[in-house]
């Protein structure tokens, strides 16, 4: 049997905290918080008061569904890159991650301007490059997109601009954040992401001085940090004041050609800096592109279920789509395109940023998986444990405590990730273990367990 998820949830989550939240109005008169979706004014970006996910300006709820787009400064012209943004919004993607400079210090962008007036010297910016990038960021603003901005990608591989900024010294890379802040601070829909795919070495002082000028220009513009693989923002920048959300980037255990076969799955960095104390709210900033090596699309919905329900307040799909070759407008449709639409659809209609990851055998006594590997369980339960969500990489049957669950009347609704096709699991009272097998026994599924009634 089918049946509609807003329905599902109304009678899972809505309806039984109605009750709650009328006695917390009038206890508190606190608001209860709402979903944000994208349609509304929703800049600037925040953390919620208890520093575990990202909000919108009035205090929502924001998941963050991002598009690696790297170099659309670099590459495409202003219609070009309305093209790409109208389509990442089309498809539910409320962010896009650029690289502000282009990839290589001697390269100008499609209008063929450099960012510097002299060669790789950060005192003297170039308006007319910096003007395309106003527009570009004006553009998505129009259309309630987040632009997550890296100032200087320093990389992993090649010159990048590690060495320009090493040869810039402290101060001109604080002037030259303190420049980016004053010129773009206006801007409600910018975060900017320091770094670049690696741990800050003999750049950290001039990665801290950069940022320090940005949040002293731009207090109101949030910033993480993108470390090399297998690591966070927090393993290597844990107590600077200028950091406000982390950011988690993996690949999966056993990648060929990564700096360590050993590096952890996506879920084990999430689980590994949610329980970081003190704790700060996460994203998954990087993983396995879709049509590179060994990804496809079910390992980009892997990824980011398992962010989400470890913990994580968004993540960042990404594809060969981000170096915009020639055939860039085909890369727009590529299968992880519609499956990042759907993740979004699917868990923005759902009480995500109030669960909590649950790493214990209480409530899915069986058919987790083995951890470390790619076929493991992750499970979120709401405090007040009136709901569950289970996702599960690989189709099996599983043995659940449903006394878990705070309530008279527990309903089991199995979600297609693939397809977000919904069917009843079953109804049954809180009593006992449950054994609950999906609909078919094909790739992957989210299971949500719910209260249906008051107790």
């Amino acid at each position: 049997m089918r049946i509609s998820l807003r329905i599902l949830v109304l009678f899972l989550f809505v309806v039984p905290s109605l009750f709650a939240q009328k006695k917390r109005r009038v206890a508190k008169k606190a608001k209860p918080v709402a979903v944000a979706t994208v349609g509304q004014g929703i800049f600037p970006i925040k953390i919620s008061r208890d520093e575990r996910y990202l909000t919108n300006r009035f205090g929502q709820a924001f998941l963050m569904n991002a598009d690696a787009g790297w170099t659309l400064f670099h590459k495409l012209k202003l219609e070009e890159a309305r093209y790409y943004l109208d389509n990442r919004r089309e498809n539910h993607f409320n962010t896009v991650f650029l690289q502000l400079l282009p990839p290589e210090p001697n390269q100008a962008n499609a209008y063929g301007e450099k960012p510097f007036m002299q060669k790789e010297n950060f005192d003297t910016p170039n308006e007319k490059y910096f003007g395309y990038v106003d527009e570009v960021i004006k553009l998505a603003a129009h259309m309630q997109i987040l632009v997550a901005i890296v100032p200087a990608w320093l990389g992993c591989c090649g010159t990048n601009w590690f060495e320009v900024q090493h040869t810039n010294g402290v101060d001109k890379c604080r002037n030259f954040g303190s420049y980016l802040g004053r010129r773009f601070g206006k801007h409600s829909n910018v975060l900017w992401i320091m770094g670049g795919d690696r741990d800050p070495l003999r750049e950290e002082a001039v990665q801290r001085a950069m940022a320090e000028g940005i949040k002293e220009t731009a207090p109101n513009q949030l910033l993480t940090y993108h470390a090399a693989s297998s690591h966070s923002s927090t393993d290597v920048f844990s107590a600077e004041k200028w950091l406000d959300l982390s950011m988690i980037y993996t690949y999966f255990r056993g990648k060929q050609g990564a700096w360590t076969s050993d590096m952890p799955h996506v879920y084990e960095a999430a689980l590994k800096e949610s329980q970081k104390s003190p704790r700060k709210a996460f994203i998954l900033g990087e993983s396995q592109y879709e049509d590179e090596n060994a990804g496809n699309a079910l390992i980009i919905r892997r990824q980011a279920y398992w962010s989400l329900l470890s913990g994580g307040s968004g993540q960042c799909y990404g594809s060969s789509l981000w170096s915009f070759e020639d055939n860039w407008r085909e890369k727009l449709s590529l299968p992880g395109t519609a499956q990042m639409n759907l993740f979004y659809k699917i868990m923005n209609g759902l009480p995500w940023y109030l669960s909590r990851p649950d790493t214990t055998s209480e409530f899915l006594v069986e058919g987790r998986g083995t951890y470390g590997s790619d076929d493991y369980g992750v499970v979120s339960v709401l405090p007040n444990y009136r709901m569950a969500m289970i996702y599960l990489p690989s189709s099996r049957t599983i043995r659940v405590n449903v006394e878990k669950i705070n309530g008279s009347n527990v309903r089991a609704l199995w979600i297609s990730p693939r397809t977000n096709n919904r069917f009843i699991g079953g109804y049954f009272k809180p009593q006992g273990i449950r054994e609950l097998t999906p609909p078919t026994l094909d790739d992957d599924w989210l299971l949500l367990i719910g209260n249906v009634g008051r107790k």
